[in-house]
């Protein structure tokens, strides 16, 4: 790789490309390696060479925007930097492909079916919570939709939690009254 790096560098920069490449070579492996690992990718030991190898492109591509003269331990952070956002971006593609290899080949038509209508009573029921009295669609909406414990709507609203689970007991008889039952089965 470093033999590529330096026919791909400038001719002024090609020396120090190589004191880059054999400094932190290693070091920005075992870092891309690490974080891989944690993350569970099971061939971080050859995908971490990858996510160097790109990390090394862009220090060869934007090697004048970097500021030599400050301490080496701030070199050394900014080229980490690069492996750190080269990992992210390798895991986050390679969880968009195992999503999208996982519904082209998993998903039904019937399974697709189910999962729109699932999403089209979701945001009947949503309007429906706010349809509701203020107190109770603001409390349901924080509950159901936004995830927030009780302590968290008790404080955002300033009512006791006892207040906030009359809130919510009192917000979902009303809307199971107000919703049509044949659309909820």
């Amino acid at each position: 790789m470093l033999s590529f790096l330096l026919a791909i560098a400038d001719e002024s920069n090609r020396e120090l490309i190589e004191h880059l490449y054999n400094k932190y070579h290693d070091d920005m492996i075992r870092l891309a390696r690490n974080r891989l690992k944690f993350c569970g990718i099971e061939s971080y030991e050859l995908d971490s060479e990858d996510i160097v190898q790109n990390a090394f492109f862009k220090v060869v591509k934007y090697i004048d925007a970097i500021d030599f003269s400050k301490p080496e331990e701030q070199v050394k952070a900014y080229i980490f930097s690069i492996v750190v956002n080269e990992t992210k971006n390798f895991i986050a593609d390679k969880e968009i492909a195992d999503n999208i290899d996982g519904y082209l080949y998993m998903l039904s038509d019937d399974d697709f079916f189910k999962k729109i209508k699932v999403h089209m009573q979701y945001d009947m029921v949503v309007e429906q919570i706010k349809q509701l009295d203020e107190k109770y669609s603001i409390t349901m909406l924080l509950y159901y939709c936004e995830e927030m414990d009780v302590k968290t709507i008790s404080e955002i609203m300033g009512i006791a939690e006892k207040t906030v689970y009359t809130r919510l007991e009192r917000g979902k008889q009303l809307l199971l009254s107000k919703l049509p039952q044949e659309d909820l089965l």
